[in-house]
């Protein structure tokens, strides 16, 4: 994936800006911005054709690292001058205008993997995480272990869980895990998840012979923290009917994470999920089967994970669904002055902001309660309407019984 030769249309770079249009009404949006990254001479027309038809631009700047070799311009307006952009533009722009116009404002695409269809424009999925590890920074060990492990699983579905993901290595610093005992932990246990459970099952996994291993075991979903690191995994995911989920690293799995010292976070992991999403699918993995994942904690310090979270409908731009892991993360933990043991409600917080910014799947490791989250923020959002809502009076009646024996055994 690394030698390809760059085309020409991807010297050029364009990137909404929030707010973002809201989905399915782009004619009543006030406004637009648009970052245009591109070759001085093209951005500079580019720019003077926006303005002759109505726009307005910024003056040309330097553009963010990893992209400050570039020439930006934000182009502003409301959608239809953008759509108008479109036909007179020199055809790189214009293709890269229509991309993002395209992603910003179409539904998220509907991702199958094997016999399962995850419709993203409908619902949130949350994946309850089964760490089949002895040193779970989360669990320590408690669910290490066949018959652990499956009645966690069990206890996961009953709670809610869409997807189950199951992960056979910690991802703290430290030497890697064998592949062959990698594969002995995860693989057996997919296989039985599989057999009991109509849920898709996920791996955490960045070694393409352990994604081997758990796709042939009937996993469905590749969490790659590495970001597709190695050509391999992409070789792997082609000859199945498995996805990815591509996250950011700036480094390597289990090494030490250090911040990155960039002015915009935001725009540096775009720059690198635009890039590695282009290579893997120039290497043959469908795009219907990738999301993409910000890398939250992942050597970034708080205030960069603030960044993200707020930023994150800008992953939009990228056309994928958004896959967020903010479950018990450290920077919550820090900005917070709490345990870790102590990181519920902030995790609470943090998924139901997910939820309202975009995101389409959320990790999780408190499973109820954070489907309980989603699934309240779901209405908020307009994933759900309260008329679906069939509650019978016995049901309200049983529900009421509840909550007063509660209520009674708390005095």
């Amino acid at each position: 994936m690394r030698g390809r030769m760059i085309e020409p249309d991807e010297l050029y770079w364009t990137w909404a800006l929030i707010p973002l249009p809201p989905r399915d009404a782009l004619e009543g949006a006030a406004g637009l911005r648009i970052r245009l990254i591109a070759p001085e001479e093209p951005l500079r027309r580019a720019a003077a054709q926006f303005v002759g038809i109505g726009g307005t631009a910024s003056e040309p700047a330097p553009a963010s690292p990893p992209l400050q070799d570039k020439i930006q311009v934000v182009l502003a307006g409301i959608p239809d001058l953008f759509e108008r952009m479109v036909g007179v533009a020199e055809t790189p722009v214009a293709t890269a205008l229509r991309r993002t116009l395209r992603a910003v404002t179409a539904p998220p695409p509907v991702v199958t993997l094997g016999k399962h269809r995850l419709d993203f424009a409908t619902r949130v999925y949350v994946a309850g995480i089964l760490n089949n590890t002895p040193d779970s920074f989360y669990d320590r060990g408690r669910f290490y272990g066949r018959d652990a492990a499956l009645a966690r699983a069990e206890e996961m579905v009953r709670e809610g869980a869409d997807v189950i993901e199951v992960g056979g290595e910690t991802a703290q610093e430290g030497d890697p895990l064998p592949v062959r005992e990698e594969i002995a932990r995860v693989a057996p246990l997919i296989s039985e998840l599989v057999r009991r459970f109509g849920r898709p099952v996920a791996v955490d996994t960045y070694k393409p012979e352990v994604a081997k291993a758990a796709i042939e075991a009937g996993a469905v979903l590749v969490n790659d923290i590495s970001g597709a690191a190695n050509p391999e995994m992409v070789r792997v995911l082609a000859g199945s009917e498995a996805g990815i989920v591509i996250m950011h690293l700036h480094g390597r799995p289990r090494q030490h994470y250090t911040d990155i010292d960039v002015p915009s976070m935001m725009d540096w992991v775009a720059a690198f999920l635009q890039r590695r999403t282009d290579e893997v699918t120039a290497a043959g993995l469908p795009r219907q089967r990738i999301l993409v994942d910000p890398g939250l904690n992942f050597g970034k310090h708080p205030t960069r994970d603030l960044e993200l979270m707020r930023r994150l409908p800008e992953l939009r731009n990228l056309g994928f669904p958004i896959f967020v892991a903010t479950s018990r993360k450290d920077y919550i933990r820090d900005l917070l002055h709490l345990h870790p043991d102590d990181l519920l409600e902030g995790t609470a917080a943090a998924v139901a902001f997910a939820v309202a910014q975009g995101a389409n799947m959320l990790r999780v490791h408190d499973v109820q309660a954070m489907v309980r989250v989603t699934r309240m923020m779901e209405f908020f959002c307009g994933y759900r309407s309260p008329a679906s809502v069939r509650v019978s009076s016995e049901s309200k009646t049983e529900v009421l019984r509840r909550g007063q024996e509660g209520h009674r055994a708390s005095r």
